[in-house]
């Protein structure tokens, strides 16, 4: 028998070892991605100031952008003196109370004293009146008390609404896309900037068909990358996708594109921050018997 040339006896034991390796391990591509949040305001209004732009760093409760309603600070302060009178209507209604009162008291002891013929009827007219009208003051009082506290309330509503145009950063993280310029008009819930938040990356990977019945999640893997080469990142699957789909087009060969693959989503701790966004990695997964 002829002997092999190197580069074939080469070729063959890559082969071989390929084949050993595949029986308990699968070694498959994956991009590290990272959750992205969208910062919209819960109000409409017009950007008037954006503190971060693409690629900032931002921490969790930072303010990233800050928009304005015309006229909404003159409603607030509107709102604000009138709700500050109802201190004043309290003192008010405490003496209409006690007015009303003495009134009602007075008039009870004037019916009292004219069936026993000692008050005039016109004096008991002037009590009547006066307990009439010390009643009429107290129920209207009452009524400014309760319009000082629905002012009160809408001017809590006004000055949340003024906290709703404030957009605050949720977590730690980089500002990925900025969607709106100032001085645009932004409506309820249309995204102003989108926060990538890299503490937390995780994987995305694909699995052949024929490996996912020896896949299980909360499975520990390994994790590679080139500017790593001698370093093993821990890994967990979290997801198993429970629908097949095709390869991504970025495979290699038109077979690989035909074939069934699964989605899967490896969990990361992170590894310190070197695991950054859109990296390439080499999932080693043990597969289970």
């Amino acid at each position: 028998m002829a002997a092999l040339s190197p580069s074939a006896a080469l070729a063959l034991a890559a082969l071989a070892a390929a084949c050993s390796e595949s029986s308990s391990t699968l070694t498959v591509a994956g991009t590290v991605e990272i959750r992205e949040v969208r910062l919209s305001p819960l109000a409409s209004g017009r950007l008037q100031r954006l503190l971060k732009d693409e690629g900032d760093s931002v921490h969790a409760g930072d303010t990233v952008a800050v928009l304005e309603q015309p006229g909404l600070s003159a409603l607030i302060e509107q709102r604000r003196a009138l709700a500050e009178a109802a201190a004043t209507r309290t003192a008010e209604i405490r003496a209409a109370e006690a007015d009303s009162a003495r009134a009602a008291n007075d008039l009870a002891r004037a019916r009292v004293l004219r069936q026993q013929g000692i008050a005039s009827p016109q004096e008991l007219d002037r009590l009547q009146t006066a307990a009439a009208t010390s009643a009429a003051r107290l129920s209207s009082v009452r009524a400014s008390v309760r319009e000082s506290q629905a002012a009160r309330a809408g001017a809590e509503v006004t000055e949340s609404i003024r906290d709703q145009l404030v957009l605050l950063s949720p977590a730690d993280g980089i500002v990925l896309t900025r969607f709106a310029e100032r001085g645009e008009v932004i409506a309820a819930g249309v995204p102003v900037v989108s926060v990538g938040l890299v503490r937390d990356p995780w994987i995305r990977a694909y699995v052949g068909e024929r490996f996912v019945a020896r896949l299980k999640t909360g499975q520990a893997v390994r994790l590679r990358v080139d500017g790593y080469p001698d370093t093993a990142f821990a890994g967990q699957i979290s997801e198993i996708a429970p629908r097949a789909e095709f390869t991504p087009r970025a495979a290699l060969t038109e077979r690989e594109r035909a074939d069934l693959v699964f989605g899967i989503k490896v969990a990361t701790d992170g590894a310190g921050g070197r695991l950054k966004a859109g990296m390439p990695v080499r999932v080693e997964i043990p597969l289970v018997p």
